[in-house]
Protein backbone atom coordinates (compact mmCIF):
# COMPACT_ATOMS: atom_id res chain seq x y z
CA UNK A 1 0.00 0.00 0.00
CA UNK A 2 1.49 3.30 -1.03
CA UNK A 3 0.89 6.41 0.85
CA UNK A 4 0.85 8.52 -2.25
CA UNK A 5 -2.43 6.34 -4.28
CA UNK A 6 -5.73 8.36 -3.89
CA UNK A 7 -7.25 5.44 -4.58
CA UNK A 8 -7.00 3.82 -1.09
CA UNK A 9 -9.03 4.24 2.38
CA UNK A 10 -7.01 5.52 4.83
CA UNK A 11 -8.97 6.59 8.67
CA UNK A 12 -6.93 8.66 11.03
CA UNK A 13 -7.52 7.90 15.12
CA UNK A 14 -7.96 11.50 15.82
CA UNK A 15 -10.95 13.76 16.99
CA UNK A 16 -10.92 17.08 16.46
CA UNK A 17 -12.46 19.62 19.14
CA UNK A 18 -14.47 21.21 16.69
CA UNK A 19 -15.87 17.42 16.01
CA UNK A 20 -16.88 17.02 19.33
CA UNK A 21 -18.48 20.79 19.71
CA UNK A 22 -20.91 20.54 16.92
CA UNK A 23 -22.18 16.99 17.80
CA UNK A 24 -22.87 18.65 21.25
CA UNK A 25 -24.46 21.62 19.63
CA UNK A 26 -26.47 19.00 16.82
CA UNK A 27 -27.47 17.20 19.62
CA UNK A 28 -28.72 20.06 22.55
CA UNK A 29 -30.75 21.36 19.43
CA UNK A 30 -32.17 18.20 18.73
CA UNK A 31 -33.56 17.87 22.17
CA UNK A 32 -34.26 21.46 22.34
CA UNK A 33 -36.20 20.84 19.16
CA UNK A 34 -38.14 17.97 20.35
CA UNK A 35 -39.12 19.78 23.98
CA UNK A 36 -40.38 22.74 21.97
CA UNK A 37 -42.89 19.82 19.93
CA UNK A 38 -43.80 18.46 22.97
CA UNK A 39 -44.92 21.94 24.61
CA UNK A 40 -46.84 22.76 21.25
CA UNK A 41 -48.61 19.20 21.24
CA UNK A 42 -49.89 19.78 25.18
CA UNK A 43 -50.86 22.99 23.91
CA UNK A 44 -53.12 21.87 21.09
CA UNK A 45 -54.30 19.06 23.59
CA UNK A 46 -55.73 21.75 26.02
CA UNK A 47 -56.96 23.47 22.73
CA UNK A 48 -58.76 20.73 21.06
CA UNK A 49 -60.37 19.92 24.85
CA UNK A 50 -61.62 23.52 24.86
CA UNK A 51 -63.13 23.49 21.80
CA UNK A 52 -64.85 20.07 21.75
CA UNK A 53 -66.32 21.67 25.37
CA UNK A 54 -67.84 24.91 23.13
CA UNK A 55 -68.69 22.42 20.97
CA UNK A 56 -70.88 20.46 23.00
CA UNK A 57 -72.38 23.58 24.65
CA UNK A 58 -73.33 24.25 21.51
CA UNK A 59 -75.15 21.27 20.42
CA UNK A 60 -76.97 21.31 23.87
CA UNK A 61 -77.98 25.06 23.37
CA UNK A 62 -79.22 23.91 19.60
CA UNK A 63 -81.23 21.24 20.81
CA UNK A 64 -83.09 22.94 23.31
CA UNK A 65 -83.96 25.69 20.43
CA UNK A 66 -85.08 22.79 17.95
CA UNK A 67 -87.10 21.79 20.97
CA UNK A 68 -88.93 24.99 21.26
CA UNK A 69 -88.93 25.46 17.61
CA UNK A 70 -91.08 21.81 17.51
CA UNK A 71 -93.50 22.64 20.23
CA UNK A 72 -94.37 26.07 18.77
CA UNK A 73 -94.87 23.93 15.32
CA UNK A 74 -97.28 22.02 17.41
CA UNK A 75 -99.21 24.29 18.98
CA UNK A 76 -99.74 25.65 15.13
CA UNK A 77 -100.84 22.51 13.68
CA UNK A 78 -103.17 22.19 16.51
CA UNK A 79 -104.60 25.36 16.20
CA UNK A 80 -105.08 24.56 13.03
Amino acid sequence: MSDKNPSEWHLKKEVNLTHIISTAIVTISGFWFISGIDKRVDLNSVEILHLQKIREEDQTRSMKQFDKINAKLDRLLESK
